[in-house]
């Protein structure tokens, strides 16, 4: 009987010991021992690599350009209905602007005193069938410093309509409105009331305002002028009121005959002398 109790005890021993080590531990002396399926952390092959050539969209900077240091104007296709544009928008008379823009550090190798004005008289050859009366070309160095314009075409010229008409006529940034002899009434002219109501169209959208000075021929005496003078201003002034700018957006003086911009002993000076001049004010 107790031989029977000692084996059920080393039976009992040794069944706790081998479940302990075996299916618990998994460190069995006798094999491998799974229970399930136990997870198996398995690393994919990596992929082949695949080389993808990227294609960089190539950079449109406009229909007329320059490079870095030069005055040779790069156009693309769509130069020639840019052109065209511009021309469509001149009227009879009128003169085109061309501004030509430099950089500081950019290396003048023209005759003209700076690489802009050299871009600008390049642009005017540009425009073949308007003849060079037509043209006023100027220059401007850019305030900012170069940057990618260096390594690519860049924008460096600017166009502006410049009226020049029997009505209205811009003289160095000043819009010249003229007036027959003795007379403030210029009122009825188709040329001077699309002028004035762009000019109104711009102004509802700015703070800017107008300042109105009349002048005459020396016809008359100096008094007198100078009252003739206010007249024609404030017939200008009354024009844009009624196009809806505000009175208080516009100033004007008289100079009468004291201020003349052509010689009074022609008609044709006395008639460039009949005029209001209107100055835009920031």
């Amino acid at each position: 009987m107790k031989s029977l109790l000692w084996i059920a005890t080393v039976f009992f021993f040794l069944l706790s010991w081998w479940w302990y080590v075996c299916p618990h531990k998994k460190v069995c002396p006798f094999g491998s021992y799974n229970v399930g399926s136990p997870a198996v952390n398995v690393t994919p092959p990596p992929k082949p690599e695949t080389k993808t050539d990227v294609v960089k969209a190539p950079v449109r900077i406009g229909p007329l350009a320059f490079n870095w240091s030069s005055d040779e104007p790069v156009t693309d296709q769509s130069f020639v209905a840019y052109r065209d544009s511009i021309l469509r928008n001149l009227s009879d008379n009128d003169i085109l602007e061309v501004l030509g823009g430099y950089f500081e550090g950019e290396q003048n190798n023209t005759t003209f005193s700076n690489l802009g004005l050299a871009r600008a008289n390049k642009v005017r050859s540009l425009f073949a069938d308007l003849p060079d009366i037509r043209f006023d070309l100027k220059s401007a160095r850019f305030e900012r410093v170069a940057g990618s314009e260096k390594e690519r075409p860049f924008l460096a010229s600017h166009f502006r309509r410049i009226i020049n008409n029997e009505s209205v006529r811009e003289v160095e940034g000043r819009m010249v409105i003229n007036f027959p002899h003795a007379s403030d009434e210029m009122l009825s002219n188709t040329k001077l009331n699309i002028y004035l109501d762009d000019l109104v169209t711009r102004l509802k959208s700015t703070n800017e305002k107008v300042l109105l000075i009349g002048h005459t021929d020396s016809s008359a005496g100096s008094a007198r002028n100078m009252a003739l003078g206010l007249h024609r201003a404030n017939a200008i002034k009354n024009l844009l009121i009624q196009k809806g700018l505000s009175s208080d957006r516009i100033n004007t003086e008289s100079k009468g005959e004291s201020a003349p911009i052509a010689g009074n002993d022609t008609a044709e000076g006395r008639q460039q002398n009949r005029r209001v001049e209107l100055t835009i004010i920031p």
